[in-house]
This record gives structure tokens, C-alpha cells and sequence, in this order.
């Protein structure tokens, strides 16, 4: 039997944050609802957010969620990893979990303007 850890779950259509478990990373990507997740962000005692790494191209995906000001398109998922980067759970309580996160009004939608935006905002500089 694997052992679990805890995390955070960041439910962009429920718009809650709730306490989940995972073992690797099939559960992730179930909780998350993605194929591929990323790093969106490092935090402190070495927890990271993981977000979708496809929301944006993901038509499917209608809601997301604010970290540090930054719109994430999908879920995210808070988990912990010791220095060597093996999990464990998650070290920030659910309540800094919360006073980070915020979410769009309900009634928002991401369209395909905000796709497109968000797709073609990214340039490439030649060296």
C-alpha cells in the first residue's frame, strides 16, 4: 500500500479549497482534472502549487482562480515535498491556503478572447 499525503485542493468550479490526500502522480492529475500539471509556484518549507498546464487550451475549462494575483485557468493542488523533492504533506494550514486564493465572480467565464489572449501574449526574443 502507497502512502498518502495531504494537500490542497483549489476547486475552481466549486470555488473551495478542500483538504484531499494523494499518492503520486495519477492522483494528482485526477484531483487537478489534467493530463500535464506544472509548478506555478515555489512557497515556503518547500510546498508547491500545482495548476493544470493546459487550461488555457482546454475549452472545457470555464473557471480558474487568482494565486498572488496571477489567474490560473482550471484547479490547482498545494503539496508539500521534503528537500530532496519526494512528497509529504503539505506544510501551510488551510487558512494561508485561503487568505492566498481568490476567485473570479461567480457568473465569470473564461472565453475564447481570454484564451486567445492568454496564448498570444507569450514572445520569443532571439539571443
Amino acid at each position: 500500500m502507497s502512502k498518502t499525503y495531504k494537500a490542497y485542493l483549489i476547486n475552481a468550479e466549486a470555488r473551495r479549497i478542500d483538504e484531499v490526500k494523494f499518492s503520486d502522480y495519477k492522483d494528482i492529475q485526477n484531483l487537478i482534472g489534467c493530463e500535464r500539471f506544472d509548478i506555478a509556484a515555489y512557497l515556503n518549507d518547500n510546498d508547491a502549487l500545482y495548476v493544470d498546464d493546459e487550461g488555457y487550451l482546454n475549452s472545457n475549462v470555464k473557471k480558474g482562480f487568482y494565486y498572488c494575483q496571477q489567474f490560473f485557468a482550471g484547479n490547482g493542488l498545494f503539496v508539500g515535498a521534503d528537500e530532496e523533492g519526494e512528497s509529504q504533506d503539505v506544510a501551510m494550514s488551510e487558512l494561508d491556503v485561503a487568505g492566498s486564493i481568490n476567485f473570479p465572480p461567480p457568473e465569470f467565464e473564461i472565453d475564447d478572447a481570454m484564451r486567445d489572449h492568454a496564448m498570444n501574449s507569450w514572445s520569443v526574443t532571439e539571443w
